[in-house]
């Protein structure tokens, strides 16, 4: 798999990041370059990025200050977040930037030379971020920082146009493409850090480093806390490692991951990179995922809810990580497949009658809910109001569509999904691209069928 991933790491983007974290201010000072290819046939005169964390800034416009969500994200009332930038330089030359957005996360850098089709340009940033005191993927709580969506990343180019959209509460509202990420980390004494790619911690007189490699990577995200306890083993040439709040939690995390990880690589395809760690974090949903890298809320480890969570997340590791999809206008395109994934590894692990079980409480009650007028699987997520109607159409509902695929094509979805991972390793899928390996593996026209499901509002 190491080749594979050398492979796929040839030609991408190139994103170094050194980054330090003051705990007591709760505040990272970060140095970063971006080598970024025009993949474009023609020049293009400006680039953009996206910096997250600035959403974060005031209740008008974070992600975790909803009516549904603040009281949950912010139990102490609201806490401000955000990115200050110091420089920002192209070429070598001072640039200016001006927002492309209400929530100042597009970043609208004007070039003052073409940027040629093919040609490459450098970006260097230094800048501070300010964490929020949230139960969030991006904050400080219980005692871990988490950082998620925290760097700077390049908007995605689609269409003429970069992507400028919302980052919103209902979802995964970030789209990026793989690229290669060399990260180093300061942090003071006793602090542990689980991120999107493994490193033992280098001691120092003044603290630890972290130095950070993940190659043909989406994204790339961490966890520090000075309350870790670690757990770690090595499973077919991976290595899996839990950090959580009691070994007791480092355990299961590890445990249940180790299972989920059999499963997939079995039915769906190997898993690519050398490394995968999960995090326990103090937030109100079940988990959040990045590549190679998962965290898991500390109040779902308590409930029988874990095991699913856990599995879910990690199947994100096939669908999202290493087969990109819109999360924004296609949630159904990982979350459906990532729901239909745990039901494999309710089957696997647990046997055909638990499986039933599962699909019966959870799947088949899906069907039978209320839904708002227009709502579908197939819908971007922006026409959800709340989580739990998202959860309920977009991951539940759109695993029934993958089931009735699974029936209706004698049982053929694991090696759709085979076909499909193999295909779209490292790349972006649109739902077409899924469309025809279905087409291409079963031999049949189940085209009616994704459009009765993803597409039909179901009237109860």
């Amino acid at each position: 798999e190491i080749e594979r991933l050398l492979a796929a790491s040839q030609g991408l983007d190139e994103i170094i990041i050194d980054a330090t974290l003051q705990p007591e201010a709760a505040s990272l000072s970060v140095t970063q370059t971006l080598t970024l290819t025009n993949r474009e046939p023609a020049a293009l005169t400006e680039l953009a990025l996206r910096l997250y964390p600035n959403a974060f800034r005031s209740e008008e416009t974070s992600p975790a200050a909803t009516e549904e969500l603040h009281s949950l994200c912010y139990p102490n009332g609201f806490s401000e977040g955000g990115g200050t930038m110091q420089t920002l330089s192209v070429n070598g030359k001072k640039a200016s930037f001006t927002y492309g957005d209400a929530q100042n996360t597009l970043l609208r850098i004007p070039l003052t030379d073409e940027w040629l089709a093919g040609g490459t340009v450098s970006v260097t940033a230094e800048y501070t971020l300010q964490l929020p005191q949230a139960s969030h993927r991006f904050g400080f709580s219980g005692g871990v920082f988490t950082l998620g969506n925290a760097f700077l990343i390049p908007a995605v180019y689609e269409d003429g146009a970069y992507r400028s959209d919302p980052y919103s509460s209902i979802g995964d509202p970030f789209y990026s493409q793989c690229a290669n990420y060399h990260v180093t980390l300061r942090v003071p004494k006793g602090y542990e850090c689980g991120a999107s790619a493994y490193a033992a911690a280098e001691e120092r007189a003044d603290g630890s480093v972290y130095r950070f490699e993940a190659l043909a990577a989406r994204d790339f995200a961490l966890c520090v806390s000075n309350g870790y306890h670690a757990a770690q083993e090595t499973r077919s040439g991976v290595l899996l490692t839990a950090y959580a709040l009691t070994g007791q939690n480092a355990d299961k995390l590890l445990s249940i991951a180790a299972q989920a990880m059999d499963v997939y690589q079995k039915r769906f395809g190997p898993y690519p990179y050398p490394s995968f760690t999960l995090c326990e974090v103090d937030f109100p949903f079940g988990g959040m995922e990045y590549p190679g890298f998962v965290m898991v809320g500390g109040a779902t480890l308590a409930t029988d809810e874990a095991e699913r969570t856990i599995a879910h997340e990690t199947a994100h590791q096939w669908w999202y990580a290493v087969v990109g999809s819109d999360q924004i206008n296609l949630p159904w395109q990982d979350e459906a497949l990532c729901e239909y994934s745990v039901l494999a590894f309710v089957q696997d692990t647990q046997g055909s009658a638990a499986r039933e079980e599962f699909y019966r409480r959870q799947i088949e009650f899906a069907m039978r809910e209320h839904i708002a007028k227009g709502i579908t699987p197939g819908s971007p997520i922006d026409y959800f109001i709340t989580l739990s109607e998202y959860a309920t159409v977009v991951y539940d509902r759109g695993a029934a569509l993958l089931d009735a695929i699974d029936k209706a094509s004698g049982g053929k979805m694991d090696e759709v999904l085979r076909a499909y991972y193999e295909q779209y390793a490292f790349k972006i899928a649109s739902r077409q691209d899924f469309e025809r390996v279905l087409t291409e593996v079963t031999g049949q026209d189940l085209l009616p069928l994704m459009t009765d499901y993803l597409d039909t509002y179901l009237e109860n």
